[in-house]
Protein backbone atom coordinates (compact mmCIF):
# COMPACT_ATOMS: atom_id res chain seq x y z
CA UNK A 1 0.00 0.00 0.00
CA UNK A 2 1.12 3.35 -1.03
CA UNK A 3 1.97 5.23 1.90
CA UNK A 4 -0.27 8.24 0.94
CA UNK A 5 -2.96 7.68 -1.42
CA UNK A 6 -2.86 10.10 -4.66
CA UNK A 7 -5.65 10.99 -6.54
CA UNK A 8 -5.11 10.24 -10.38
CA UNK A 9 -7.12 11.32 -13.27
CA UNK A 10 -6.78 9.20 -16.17
CA UNK A 11 -6.98 10.96 -19.69
CA UNK A 12 -6.55 8.51 -22.52
CA UNK A 13 -8.43 5.52 -21.26
CA UNK A 14 -8.25 2.94 -24.11
CA UNK A 15 -6.36 -0.52 -23.11
CA UNK A 16 -3.18 1.10 -21.46
CA UNK A 17 -4.46 3.97 -19.65
CA UNK A 18 -7.07 1.62 -18.06
CA UNK A 19 -4.57 -1.11 -17.12
CA UNK A 20 -2.37 1.24 -15.20
CA UNK A 21 -5.09 3.05 -13.82
CA UNK A 22 -6.68 0.12 -12.50
CA UNK A 23 -3.29 -1.22 -10.90
CA UNK A 24 -2.89 1.98 -9.12
CA UNK A 25 -6.59 1.86 -8.07
CA UNK A 26 -6.09 -1.95 -6.77
CA UNK A 27 -3.45 -0.21 -4.34
CA UNK A 28 -5.74 1.89 -2.86
CA UNK A 29 -5.28 4.94 -5.07
CA UNK A 30 -8.16 7.47 -5.73
CA UNK A 31 -8.54 7.40 -9.60
CA UNK A 32 -10.36 8.67 -11.89
CA UNK A 33 -11.37 7.99 -15.90
CA UNK A 34 -11.98 10.30 -18.86
CA UNK A 35 -13.69 8.15 -21.02
CA UNK A 36 -15.74 7.85 -24.12
CA UNK A 37 -16.44 4.65 -25.65
CA UNK A 38 -16.79 2.28 -22.81
CA UNK A 39 -18.58 5.56 -20.50
CA UNK A 40 -21.63 3.71 -20.61
CA UNK A 41 -20.39 0.15 -20.01
CA UNK A 42 -18.45 1.35 -17.34
CA UNK A 43 -21.08 3.23 -15.20
CA UNK A 44 -23.22 0.46 -15.81
CA UNK A 45 -21.02 -2.69 -15.33
CA UNK A 46 -17.88 -1.36 -14.22
CA UNK A 47 -14.37 -1.47 -15.41
CA UNK A 48 -12.87 -5.32 -15.87
CA UNK A 49 -9.17 -6.57 -16.24
CA UNK A 50 -8.48 -9.98 -17.59
CA UNK A 51 -4.89 -10.78 -16.71
CA UNK A 52 -2.17 -13.43 -16.35
CA UNK A 53 -0.99 -10.90 -13.46
CA UNK A 54 -4.36 -11.82 -11.52
CA UNK A 55 -7.93 -10.31 -12.44
CA UNK A 56 -9.44 -7.22 -10.79
CA UNK A 57 -12.87 -5.40 -11.42
CA UNK A 58 -13.91 -1.76 -10.54
CA UNK A 59 -17.25 -2.14 -9.93
CA UNK A 60 -18.45 1.51 -9.70
CA UNK A 61 -15.03 3.65 -10.46
CA UNK A 62 -15.33 7.35 -11.35
CA UNK A 63 -15.73 8.15 -14.64
CA UNK A 64 -16.88 11.10 -16.71
CA UNK A 65 -17.18 12.37 -20.20
CA UNK A 66 -15.50 15.69 -19.93
CA UNK A 67 -12.45 16.79 -18.16
CA UNK A 68 -14.58 19.65 -16.57
CA UNK A 69 -16.67 16.87 -14.81
CA UNK A 70 -14.01 15.02 -13.86
CA UNK A 71 -12.33 18.18 -12.43
CA UNK A 72 -15.53 18.49 -10.84
CA UNK A 73 -14.73 15.95 -8.59
CA UNK A 74 -11.80 17.77 -6.98
CA UNK A 75 -7.55 18.17 -7.06
CA UNK A 76 -5.66 15.54 -8.45
CA UNK A 77 -1.94 14.88 -7.81
CA UNK A 78 -1.10 13.03 -11.10
CA UNK A 79 -2.79 13.12 -14.51
CA UNK A 80 -1.74 10.06 -16.06
CA UNK A 81 -1.92 10.30 -19.96
CA UNK A 82 -2.92 7.20 -22.47
CA UNK A 83 -3.19 9.36 -25.48
CA UNK A 84 -1.98 8.27 -29.20
CA UNK A 85 0.75 10.92 -30.22
CA UNK A 86 -1.76 11.96 -32.84
CA UNK A 87 -3.63 13.56 -30.32
CA UNK A 88 -0.83 16.23 -28.42
CA UNK A 89 -2.39 19.06 -29.90
CA UNK A 90 -5.73 18.01 -27.70
CA UNK A 91 -3.65 18.36 -24.53
CA UNK A 92 -4.27 21.79 -23.14
CA UNK A 93 -8.57 21.47 -23.64
CA UNK A 94 -8.32 17.61 -22.18
CA UNK A 95 -5.55 18.53 -19.22
CA UNK A 96 -6.12 21.93 -18.34
CA UNK A 97 -8.88 21.78 -16.50
CA UNK A 98 -7.43 19.13 -14.43
CA UNK A 99 -4.09 20.99 -13.51
CA UNK A 100 -2.86 22.47 -10.37
CA UNK A 101 0.20 23.89 -9.70
CA UNK A 102 0.94 20.43 -7.34
CA UNK A 103 -0.39 17.86 -10.28
CA UNK A 104 2.31 15.68 -12.28
CA UNK A 105 1.80 14.22 -15.36
CA UNK A 106 3.15 11.03 -16.64
CA UNK A 107 2.42 10.26 -20.26
CA UNK A 108 2.62 6.33 -21.66
CA UNK A 109 2.94 7.34 -25.14
CA UNK A 110 4.96 6.21 -28.01
CA UNK A 111 7.35 8.88 -29.86
CA UNK A 112 10.98 10.40 -30.06
CA UNK A 113 9.89 14.07 -29.18
CA UNK A 114 6.42 12.94 -27.64
CA UNK A 115 7.84 14.37 -24.43
CA UNK A 116 9.17 18.17 -25.58
CA UNK A 117 5.66 18.27 -27.39
CA UNK A 118 3.81 17.64 -24.59
CA UNK A 119 5.68 19.86 -22.34
CA UNK A 120 5.49 22.78 -24.54
CA UNK A 121 1.65 22.44 -23.99
CA UNK A 122 1.54 22.28 -20.11
CA UNK A 123 1.94 25.24 -17.91
CA UNK A 124 5.62 25.77 -16.89
CA UNK A 125 6.61 24.54 -14.29
CA UNK A 126 4.80 21.29 -14.68
CA UNK A 127 6.60 18.11 -13.52
CA UNK A 128 6.32 15.86 -16.81
CA UNK A 129 7.56 12.34 -16.91
CA UNK A 130 7.60 10.04 -19.80
CA UNK A 131 6.26 6.26 -19.66
CA UNK A 132 7.30 3.51 -21.94
CA UNK A 133 5.13 0.76 -21.46
CA UNK A 134 6.36 -2.55 -22.22
CA UNK A 135 2.88 -4.43 -22.16
CA UNK A 136 0.90 -6.86 -24.17
CA UNK A 137 -2.83 -5.00 -23.60
CA UNK A 138 -5.67 -4.86 -25.67
CA UNK A 139 -9.53 -3.81 -25.13
CA UNK A 140 -12.40 -6.49 -25.61
CA UNK A 141 -16.37 -5.72 -25.07
CA UNK A 142 -16.75 -2.00 -23.63
CA UNK A 143 -15.72 -1.84 -20.05
CA UNK A 144 -13.11 -4.73 -20.20
CA UNK A 145 -9.61 -4.78 -20.88
CA UNK A 146 -7.27 -8.23 -22.00
CA UNK A 147 -4.05 -8.24 -20.81
CA UNK A 148 -2.12 -11.00 -22.26
CA UNK A 149 2.67 -10.20 -21.48
CA UNK A 150 4.34 -8.40 -19.49
CA UNK A 151 3.20 -5.28 -17.99
CA UNK A 152 5.91 -2.90 -17.06
CA UNK A 153 6.98 0.45 -17.22
CA UNK A 154 10.33 2.15 -17.82
CA UNK A 155 9.76 5.37 -16.55
CA UNK A 156 12.05 8.37 -17.10
CA UNK A 157 11.54 12.49 -15.47
CA UNK A 158 11.10 14.86 -18.23
CA UNK A 159 14.66 17.12 -16.72
CA UNK A 160 15.96 13.76 -15.98
CA UNK A 161 15.60 14.94 -12.10
CA UNK A 162 16.44 11.95 -10.06
CA UNK A 163 14.30 13.46 -6.64
CA UNK A 164 11.19 13.48 -9.30
CA UNK A 165 12.03 10.53 -10.71
CA UNK A 166 11.52 8.83 -7.51
CA UNK A 167 7.90 10.33 -7.18
CA UNK A 168 7.25 8.27 -10.24
CA UNK A 169 8.48 5.47 -8.57
CA UNK A 170 6.58 5.72 -5.40
CA UNK A 171 3.42 6.34 -7.11
CA UNK A 172 3.66 2.72 -8.30
CA UNK A 173 4.63 1.21 -4.94
CA UNK A 174 2.94 -2.25 -3.91
CA UNK A 175 1.11 -2.41 -7.08
CA UNK A 176 1.72 -4.81 -9.77
CA UNK A 177 3.55 -3.00 -12.22
CA UNK A 178 7.03 -3.57 -12.17
CA UNK A 179 8.57 0.31 -12.59
CA UNK A 180 12.06 0.54 -14.34
CA UNK A 181 13.59 4.10 -13.29
CA UNK A 182 15.45 5.57 -16.72
CA UNK A 183 18.59 7.76 -15.39
CA UNK A 184 18.39 9.13 -19.00
CA UNK A 185 14.76 9.50 -20.87
CA UNK A 186 15.94 10.11 -24.15
CA UNK A 187 17.97 6.70 -23.57
CA UNK A 188 15.03 5.07 -22.59
CA UNK A 189 12.83 6.94 -25.46
CA UNK A 190 15.44 5.41 -28.33
CA UNK A 191 15.38 1.80 -26.58
CA UNK A 192 11.27 1.59 -27.00
CA UNK A 193 11.50 2.43 -30.62
CA UNK A 194 14.10 -0.58 -30.95
CA UNK A 195 10.47 -2.78 -30.73
CA UNK A 196 8.31 -0.35 -32.20
CA UNK A 197 10.00 0.40 -35.49
CA UNK A 198 10.49 -2.81 -36.61
CA UNK A 199 8.02 -4.76 -34.91
CA UNK A 200 5.14 -2.08 -35.70
CA UNK A 201 6.81 -1.47 -39.01
CA UNK A 202 6.90 -4.73 -40.67
CA UNK A 203 4.35 -6.10 -39.18
CA UNK A 204 1.94 -3.41 -41.10
CA UNK A 205 4.21 -3.45 -44.18
CA UNK A 206 3.84 -7.37 -44.06
CA UNK A 207 -0.07 -7.28 -44.47
CA UNK A 208 -1.43 -6.16 -40.80
CA UNK A 209 0.19 -9.24 -38.97
CA UNK A 210 1.47 -10.56 -35.75
CA UNK A 211 4.64 -10.36 -34.58
CA UNK A 212 5.25 -14.29 -34.74
CA UNK A 213 5.30 -13.52 -38.34
CA UNK A 214 8.22 -11.35 -38.09
CA UNK A 215 9.92 -13.25 -35.88
CA UNK A 216 9.57 -16.72 -37.45
CA UNK A 217 10.14 -15.32 -41.09
CA UNK A 218 13.98 -15.59 -41.81
CA UNK A 219 13.88 -12.30 -43.98
CA UNK A 220 11.88 -10.59 -41.37
CA UNK A 221 13.73 -11.52 -38.54
CA UNK A 222 17.03 -9.94 -40.38
CA UNK A 223 15.23 -6.86 -41.31
CA UNK A 224 13.79 -6.21 -37.35
CA UNK A 225 17.59 -7.14 -36.36
CA UNK A 226 18.87 -4.93 -39.26
CA UNK A 227 16.39 -2.13 -37.66
CA UNK A 228 17.43 -2.59 -34.23
CA UNK A 229 20.88 -1.48 -35.15
CA UNK A 230 20.25 1.05 -37.20
CA UNK A 231 18.32 2.99 -34.44
CA UNK A 232 20.87 2.45 -31.64
CA UNK A 233 23.35 4.27 -34.27
CA UNK A 234 21.13 6.78 -34.47
CA UNK A 235 20.30 7.00 -30.75
CA UNK A 236 23.56 6.71 -29.34
CA UNK A 237 24.70 9.37 -31.73
CA UNK A 238 21.91 11.32 -30.58
CA UNK A 239 22.86 10.67 -26.85
CA UNK A 240 25.94 11.98 -27.68
CA UNK A 241 25.05 15.21 -29.33
CA UNK A 242 23.12 15.93 -26.23
CA UNK A 243 26.20 15.75 -24.07
CA UNK A 244 24.74 12.59 -22.57
CA UNK A 245 27.27 9.91 -21.20
CA UNK A 246 25.14 6.84 -21.29
CA UNK A 247 25.02 4.58 -24.51
CA UNK A 248 22.33 2.14 -25.86
CA UNK A 249 23.85 -1.72 -25.71
CA UNK A 250 22.91 -2.73 -29.21
CA UNK A 251 23.67 -6.33 -28.50
CA UNK A 252 21.35 -6.35 -25.48
CA UNK A 253 18.90 -4.84 -26.52
CA UNK A 254 18.48 -6.88 -29.74
CA UNK A 255 18.98 -10.09 -27.77
CA UNK A 256 16.29 -8.66 -25.69
CA UNK A 257 13.42 -7.22 -27.96
CA UNK A 258 13.95 -10.52 -30.77
CA UNK A 259 13.61 -13.38 -27.82
CA UNK A 260 10.64 -11.42 -25.92
CA UNK A 261 9.02 -11.05 -28.83
CA UNK A 262 9.57 -14.84 -29.47
CA UNK A 263 7.20 -15.30 -26.89
CA UNK A 264 4.03 -13.16 -27.79
CA UNK A 265 2.72 -15.73 -29.93
CA UNK A 266 0.65 -13.83 -32.55
CA UNK A 267 0.66 -10.23 -30.76
CA UNK A 268 -0.43 -6.94 -33.12
CA UNK A 269 1.13 -3.95 -31.92
CA UNK A 270 -0.88 -0.72 -31.54
CA UNK A 271 0.01 0.24 -35.02
CA UNK A 272 -1.15 -3.04 -36.53
CA UNK A 273 -4.42 -2.80 -34.69
CA UNK A 274 -4.60 0.98 -36.01
CA UNK A 275 -3.94 0.07 -39.98
CA UNK A 276 -6.47 -2.96 -39.60
CA UNK A 277 -8.97 -0.73 -38.31
CA UNK A 278 -8.48 2.14 -40.50
CA UNK A 279 -7.51 4.34 -37.96
CA UNK A 280 -4.56 7.34 -38.32
CA UNK A 281 -1.15 5.93 -37.78
CA UNK A 282 1.44 7.41 -35.16
CA UNK A 283 3.63 7.85 -38.21
CA UNK A 284 5.43 10.76 -36.80
CA UNK A 285 5.98 10.16 -33.68
CA UNK A 286 7.18 6.65 -34.32
CA UNK A 287 9.03 6.55 -37.81
CA UNK A 288 9.19 9.91 -39.06
CA UNK A 289 10.71 11.74 -36.03
CA UNK A 290 13.76 9.21 -35.42
CA UNK A 291 14.48 9.36 -39.53
CA UNK A 292 14.68 12.73 -39.38
CA UNK A 293 17.01 13.19 -36.14
CA UNK A 294 19.49 10.39 -37.80
CA UNK A 295 19.74 12.78 -41.02
CA UNK A 296 20.56 15.70 -38.93
CA UNK A 297 23.41 13.96 -36.57
CA UNK A 298 24.43 12.32 -40.22
CA UNK A 299 24.04 8.89 -39.30
CA UNK A 300 22.52 6.27 -42.51
CA UNK A 301 19.53 4.74 -41.78
CA UNK A 302 18.28 3.45 -44.71
CA UNK A 303 16.39 0.75 -43.27
CA UNK A 304 14.54 3.37 -41.01
CA UNK A 305 13.78 5.41 -43.43
CA UNK A 306 12.54 2.83 -46.11
CA UNK A 307 10.13 1.28 -43.31
CA UNK A 308 8.67 5.27 -42.52
CA UNK A 309 7.98 5.80 -46.33
CA UNK A 310 6.05 2.39 -46.59
CA UNK A 311 3.95 2.73 -43.22
CA UNK A 312 3.55 6.21 -44.45
CA UNK A 313 2.03 4.66 -47.22
CA UNK A 314 -0.14 1.93 -46.41
CA UNK A 315 -1.34 4.23 -43.70
CA UNK A 316 -2.51 6.58 -46.02
CA UNK A 317 -6.08 4.49 -45.98
CA UNK A 318 -6.18 5.29 -42.37
CA UNK A 319 -5.55 9.11 -42.45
Amino acid sequence: MHPQPQRVAVVGAGAIGCYFGMRLAEVGHDVRFLMRRDYDAVTSGGLNLTSHLGDLSLDAPTVERTPEALAAHGPVDWILVGLKATAIPDIPKLLGPLLSADTRVLAIMNGLTVDDEIAAQLPDGTSLFGGLGFIGVSRGEPGRIVHMEFGAINLGHHGDDPDELQRGVDLFAGSKVEIRPEPSLLKARWEKLCWNIPFNGLCVIAGGVGVDQVITEPPLYDAAYELIMEIVAAGNADLEARGESVRIDGGRIAHQFLTQTLGMGAYRPSTVIDYNEGRPLELDAIFRQPVQRASELGVACPMMAMVATLVGKLGVRGE
